[in-house]
Parts: structure tokens; C-alpha cells; sequence
């Protein structure tokens, strides 16, 4: 077999591109302790009483985002596991963002943040955007893009071992 230094050198080029694209994509996003969410999720219940005991995740998405919608049937699979408290962005008002759960039958709770107040106070600039909380309920590692299952569930091992 012979090596091919030319279609190698593009792959970790490609590679290169991609990681750095992450980077400074996640670059700014929060670590550590998250900040308060006042809010109550849609259905009442008080938003931090979700993720105060980690581990879990903080999802930031919006309505009008495709990539966002993708990420329905992950973010939902990995729901079944482990708590996820999520953020609609700038998504309409309470009855808007009911509505679109209900439309996609997503059992998630959800905080609506239309004005994307929350979303700045995390510092998120795009949606999607994940938080993964440690065991001790502290952000341990960021993503933001497209995160199939199989990496939300990649993470949120990495972040609690």
C-alpha cells in the first residue's frame, strides 16, 4: 500500500479547518458555574431545580434555526438519560414556543428567552449551542453546530470522567 502524502495533507488540512472552525466558534462560551436562570420552564417548573445536580445539559436553540432542527431527535434521545433544560431564542412568545413542541411532540423543558437575554448572559452567539454540566452541576465543556447523539453522548462522558 502506498502512502499518498498529497490526499493525507488534505484530509488533516480539512481536519484543521473544522477544529479551528469549533474553536472560534466555542471560543467565549461559559465554563464553570452556570449562570442563574430566573425563568420558569413553559410548563412551571423552576429551570435550575433541572440542572442543579449535574450531570445535564443546557441546550440554547431557536425555532427558525435548521440546524437546530436536526438536533429534535438527539437532543431528545439523550433527554431520556440525563436532564436537559432547554432555551428557545428569540423564538416568539410563550404560546409561539408551545406550539412548535407541540407540533414537533418534543417532551423537553423549555425556557423561553425572546429577547435572548439568557443566551448573552451564557454567552452564546449562534444557535445551537450546548452546555455540558459535570457531576457537580459545573459547565465542563461547550459545543456549538450540529452535535449528533452519538457526540452529545461522547461529551457528556468525557465531562464526567
Amino acid at each position: 500500500m502506498k502512502f499518498n502524502f498529497k490526499k493525507t495533507g488534505f484530509y488533516l488540512l480539512i481536519a484543521l479547518a473544522i477544529f479551528s472552525g469549533q474553536f472560534l466558534i466555542n471560543r467565549g462560551l461559559i465554563t464553570g458555574r452556570p449562570p442563574v436562570i430566573n425563568p420558569q420552564t413553559i410548563s412551571g417548573q423552576a429551570a435550575m431545580e433541572i440542572i442543579d445536580q449535574g450531570p445535564a445539559i443546557i441546550y440554547f436553540w431557536a425555532e427558525w434555526c435548521g440546524v437546530c432542527k436536526m438536533m429534535q431527535n438527539p437532543v431528545s434521545k439523550i433527554s431520556q438519560d440525563y436532564p436537559v433544560l432547554t432555551v428557545a431564542v428569540k423564538s416568539g412568545d410563550q404560546n409561539a414556543v408551545q406550539k412548535y413542541i407541540d407540533e414537533n411532540a418534543l417532551n423537553w423543558k423549555v425556557v423561553n428567552d425572546p429577547l435572548g437575554k439568557l443566551a448573552e448572559k451564557y454567552q452564546v452567539r449562534g444557535v445551537p449551542s450546548l452546555f455540558f454540566l459535570n457531576k457537580t452541576g459545573e459547565i465542563g465543556l461547550t459545543a456549538s453546530g450540529y452535535t449528533s447523539e452519538f457526540g452529545l453522548r461522547i461529551r457528556m462522558w468525557l465531562v464526567n470522567n
